[in-house]
């Protein structure tokens, strides 16, 4: 098992070789397993991006993201502009449905709303709008569509674990809470084992969100 020196230095390295990392900019903090990063990022992608590759590094339990977004001076733009922008990418995005969004902005801060047809297409909405420049965070409020199929939801996910033979599957318990909301509990090895479980829950058809209580070991 890694001491927590170890693993500050893995997590560094690995910000260090990512290209669209500002790693400099970054400080990395770790207790108990727990990665703590702070600091300030010119993007809420960055922000995203630092979150993902800290997530990646063995050893890690937990992460706790202490970055704030300051967009440089070239990607300061009005909450009118970055409205606009949501909406254009919302709209033009090929796998999500065409008007069925709406957008709010405050200081930077985008809120969606609307309705969609899968877990996967909120996803994808937030993916879409974290991109823009100017942006300091995302809040998504889309609803998922109810499905006719929330009684096999749960039977879905546990084929899904097994096709992608992911060798935590078998210590993880899965429970259908109602309005398409799944539970994930039990203890994984890596937090990356636990993100690729969360994803082949989020993608099941029948999905409207997933509360994740899984722990890493």
């Amino acid at each position: 098992m890694k001491t927590d020196s170890q693993l500050q230095r893995d997590v560094m390295d690995e910000l260090a070789r990512d290209t669209s990392i500002h790693a400099n900019e970054i400080g990395v903090e770790v207790q108990d397993g727990i990665v703590t990063l702070s600091g300030n990022v010119a993007s809420f992608l960055e922000k995203c991006e630092a979150e993902r590759v800290a997530a990646r590094v063995a050893g890690a339990r937990a992460i706790v993201v202490s970055l704030e977004v300051l967009p440089t001076s070239k990607d300061r733009h009005t909450d009118a502009d970055i409205a606009k922008a949501a909406l254009a990418v919302l709209k033009w995005h090929a796998g999500l449905p065409v008007d069925s969004m709406h957008v709010k902005v405050e200081s930077g801060w985008v809120t969606i709303e609307g309705s969609v047809e899968s877990y996967t297409q909120r996803v994808l909405a937030e993916n879409a709008v974290r991109t823009l420049r100017g942006v300091r965070g995302v809040i998504n409020d889309i609803k998922v569509q109810d499905s006719p199929r929330r009684s096999e939801v749960v039977g879905h996910i546990a084929a899904a674990l097994a096709r992608q033979a992911l060798r935590e599957a078998h210590h993880i318990e899965i429970s259908l809470l109602g309005n398409g909301e799944v539970l994930l509990t039990g203890k994984v090895h890596s937090l990356a084992e636990k993100e690729a479980i969360r994803g082949a829950a989020m993608t099941t058809h029948g999905v409207c969100a997933v509360v994740d209580r899984m722990t890493v070991e």
